[in-house]
């Protein structure tokens, strides 16, 4: 099979097209033929060689979707040529990829499949961030910032489809777009944009360094705050409950980003789609760090 292979860490141009074995399922996981593979900065930060040891050569990508082409011995719920999504330990980047159940979902009907290979990761975490670290409930005013970026722009939608009021810190080129996602008010993130943020209930910080604190100053007392990049100064501010984390995938959150999906109550922003031999010039422009939504590679 095609894909993309890694042999050291480096700059974009390690990601070297390659023809390789491809994979066998075991018996809790499926094959997956790969309509769209998600491209995100944490690949991006994987060939870099930013988190750490990296047996070589490897085939990145932790985001697919496309149509089962193998079944391990529990893989049941999924027949041959099933439409599914979901997270592979790595190896997305490939014609073929197995993926664990406990990170698959049937892919959401009417939705374009190749879109829908960019959604794993990037849904996921917003929704684990809204849900399980900010309590988000209807009525309440939430912060999103890097709010058009391929985390930021979900959580915007699932945080209005939770009946939140949302604030988003964006470039001015951005503003349209979030508030067609259905952000009430959007801030330049250029600007001191914390008054205009002031006293809010939760905050969802998808950009770190300087900005975290920011997210903290703006949080009202008895509020929460959550960054998806670790801080290096993990002091809080007394009075906000404040945490980081990395997401898990399951299946039920991916049910559940299905369902909003399907039901039109969120849409997955696609600001590129490339052949498979183009992953260099993707994470060229992920790196950039100023992509609108998702890039995705189409295999084939």
């Amino acid at each position: 099979m095609r894909a993309i292979t890694v042999s050291e860490f480096g700059p974009p141009s390690v990601l070297q097209p390659a023809e390789v074995e491809t994979p066998t399922p075991g018996p809790a996981s499926v094959l997956v033929e790969v309509t769209g593979a998600g491209v995100g900065p944490w690949d991006a930060k994987r060939r870099a060689g930013r988190f750490g040891p990296q047996a070589f050569p490897y085939i990145p990508g932790v985001e697919v979707s496309g149509l089962v082409a193998a079944v391990g011995d529990q893989a049941g719920r999924y027949p041959l040529g099933a439409a599914v999504y979901g997270r592979p330990e790595i190896g997305g980047y490939a014609d073929y990829v197995v993926v664990p159940l406990a990170q698959l979902a049937a892919a959401p009907p009417g939705v374009d499949l190749e879109a829908v290979g960019a959604a794993p990761v990037g849904a996921c975490t917003a929704l684990e961030a809204l849900h399980d670290h900010l309590h988000v409930e209807a009525g309440q005013t939430v912060l999103v910032t890097g709010a058009a970026g391929g985390v930021g722009h979900f959580a915007v939608q699932f945080a209005k489809a939770a009946g939140a009021r949302v604030i988003a810190t964006a470039s001015p080129q951005n503003r349209d777009f979030l508030l067609g996602l259905g952000a009430d008010q959007v801030l330049d993130y250029h600007t001191d944009w914390t008054s205009g943020a002031s006293g809010i209930d939760a905050a969802l910080d998808c950009v770190g360094g300087p900005t975290w604190p920011q997210c903290l100053a703006a949080v009202r007392d008895g509020g929460r705050a959550v960054t998806l990049i670790r801080p290096d100064n993990e002091a809080g501010r007394d009075g906000v409950t404040a945490t980081n984390f990395s997401v898990t995938v399951t299946t039920a959150r991916l049910d559940d980003v299905a369902r909003l999906l399907a039901e039109g109550r969120a849409r997955i922003e696609i600001a590129g789609r490339f052949p498979l031999d183009d992953a260099a010039r993707a994470h060229e422009l992920i790196e950039d760090g100023h992509t609108r939504g998702k890039l995705v590679l189409i295999p084939g």
